[in-house]
């Protein structure tokens, strides 16, 4: 199986057999055929079906580990010549999962029919447990669960990629189908298939559009769904953002179970680990987030910046500003076109969104120079959190008078008195420092503290009014426009020499695509749609976006790594 697009675990994936081929999501007996469970005693040969599913024994889900380790004697002893597809039982006592995938790595299955699925569902922490071994351990087996159609989402999200469709026939028999909030029955004619082939046209559907986490939070959601993806969120948060693309589109929080997204958790990290304020930075000011992104296009954040430049004028370029928002935190300015997130405001914060906020508020301020005064500009909840981030932080935090809302002209006369105590004053030097730290930072968030001065250092300079073309010593090392950039080969040869960061290495001379069977190593850092260096002998020979993750790469033996897009 090859992996064309990643959300989350979830993969729109191609399926090569000998004379056909088909993409998953798939359905068994609509898209490939699938074998009866313990073929070993069908009539048929093997090669009446696709996928052969090798002798087994139907372990339960609890059964006891004497029992267990009788089995795996015997299947050790069974031969497995002619069968692709082994059955894996999902079972409680997962410490046993590692004799099954002994069996799975020696024989080189093609895919493993997941035994247990309808309890598995039931048991949130090891639905998520055992499909994410799964799928990290073998990233090219494609998984085949038994489940009901208004399970399809969250399963294939979580790593799922075929779904066998025999037992909904039970359903057609009894009169039972599916709405999209639970089963019901019905009179007369059987549509059990027919919706399966529905949802999983709209699972692939939203795949393609980068769209299924909405889907799952959605869609068919039961007391299970939210169980799983609660538990999937908290406990396996790296699983999903390890698999889940770079944000380049708006993300739309829609549900309570949206502020756990990964990339929440992914913004939150790279504040703490990426985000370094400005070496001339001598004032700090904390806002709030407006409803219009970027924020500086809003009314309200036109109106700060005016307040701003009219207490301190050219003193504006030795201020940083901060922005709180709900759910990603906290938002450096030089960041701002990076959130693309919408959420539905209310006015009403809840824990889950005040505590991570005001401890990354907390974290954040810690960067700062102890002697460099922070001045927050706030009403409302985002008070509540400057204040719990100023107790966590043991930072000093000078709050404006705020009176009907932080735009009212009260607000803003506030606003330019308070800043007015400060006597600040700019360079031009302190401008064009600035100028160039709005880039880097962008810079920085991509690829790691030290890309920003690797493509643009202070004997850099910059090109173009609107796309902005980097150059070193006569070099273009990249382009920046509205937070957007690219890299050429001798910008990426200058991060990979200064941070060690986002390369994928081969041995072979580079003329197209990287395959994963070509990859001897990846940075494990590297997330589908990357910008990433194609690297040889610690030379960059190319540059191009990644398919895979940096772990998935190099387990991976099929399928693209990296759609090289410049050579060196």
């Amino acid at each position: 199986m090859e992996v064309i697009k990643h959300e989350g675990p979830g993969r729109l994936g191609l399926v090569r057999l000998e004379d056909y081929s088909f993409r998953t999501p798939a359905l068994a007996g609509v898209d490939f055929t699938l074998s009866p469970f313990n073929s070993f005693f069908h009539p048929k040969e093997p090669g009446d079906y696709d996928f052969n599913l090798a002798p087994s024994i139907p372990l339960g889900f609890y059964t006891p580990a004497e029992v267990i380790e009788k089995a795996l004697g015997r299947l050790w002893s069974v031969n497995y010549e002619g069968f692709n597809a082994f059955y894996l039982p999902a079972l409680r006592k997962t410490e046993y999962l590692e004799e099954f995938f002994k069996i799975i790595e020696r024989y080189n299955f093609d895919a493993v029919y997941l035994g247990n699925s309808k309890i598995l569902v039931k048991e949130y922490r090891y639905f998520v447990k055992i499909l994410r071994a799964l799928r990290e351990r073998f990233p090219n087996l494609m998984i085949i669960a038994d489940l009901e159609p208004f399970f399809y989402p969250l399963a294939v999200y979580l790593g799922v990629d075929a779904f066998d469709t025999r037992s909904l026939r039970l359903y057609d028999f009894e009169s039972k189908g599916f709405t999209q909030y639970s089963p019901f029955l019905w009179g007369k004619e059987p549509n059990s298939l027919n919706f399966a082939r529905e949802t999983i046209l709209l699972v692939r559907k939203a795949l393609e559009s980068g769209k299924l986490r909405y889907l799952v939070e959605n869609l068919f959601y039961t007391q299970y769904h939210a169980g799983i993806l609660r538990i999937a969120d908290l406990e396996h948060a790296d699983y999903l953002e390890k698999y889940t693309p770079i944000q380049k589109e708006t993300v739309y929080f829609i549900s309570d179970a949206s502020i756990r997204r990964p990339e929440v958790r992914r913004w939150h990290s790279r504040v703490v680990e990426r985000f370094t304020p400005p070496k001339n930075t001598e004032l700090v000011l904390i806002f709030p987030c407006s409803a219009r992104k970027p924020y500086s296009f809003s009314r309200s954040h036109t109106l700060y910046r005016r307040a701003v430049k009219e207490a301190l004028g050219s003193g504006i370029s030795r201020v940083h500003e901060l922005i709180l928002t709900s759910p990603f935190g906290v938002v450096p300015r030089e960041w701002e076109w990076l959130a693309k997130y919408d959420i539905v405001v209310t006015g009403h914060w809840g824990e889950e969104e005040i505590k991570p906020a005001a401890e990354l508020l907390a974290k954040t301020l810690e960067k700062y120079p102890k002697d460099v005064p922070i001045i927050a500009h706030l009403d409302k909840a985002y008070v509540e959190i400057a204040k719990l981030a100023s107790e966590l932080s043991g930072r000093e935090i000078i709050f404006t008078d705020v009176k009907n809302g932080t735009t009212s002209r009260e607000s803003l006369s506030s606003l330019t008195e308070t800043l007015k105590e400060f006597e600040l004053e700019g360079t031009k030097e302190d401008r064009t420092y600035r100028y160039f730290e709005n880039i880097r930072k962008v810079f920085d968030f991509y690829f790691g503290v030290g890309a920003g001065e690797a493509v643009l250092p202070d004997n850099g300079h910059v090109k173009g009014s609107k796309m902005l073309r980097l150059f070193v010593e006569n070099q273009q090392t990249g382009t920046f426009r509205d937070g957007v950039i690219s890299v050429t080969p001798f910008g990426m040869q200058r991060i990979y020499d200064s941070l060690n960061a986002y390369w994928v290495k081969i041995d072979f001379d580079l003329r197209g695509d990287v395959f994963a069977v070509g990859v001897n190593e990846a940075d494990p850092a590297i997330r589908p749609d990357d910008i990433v260096a194609v690297v040889r002998d610690e030379q960059v020979v190319g540059v191009g976006k990644a398919v895979l993750s940096g772990e998935e790469m190099v387990r991976a033996k099929k399928g693209v790594a990296v759609k090289v897009r410049k050579r060196a």
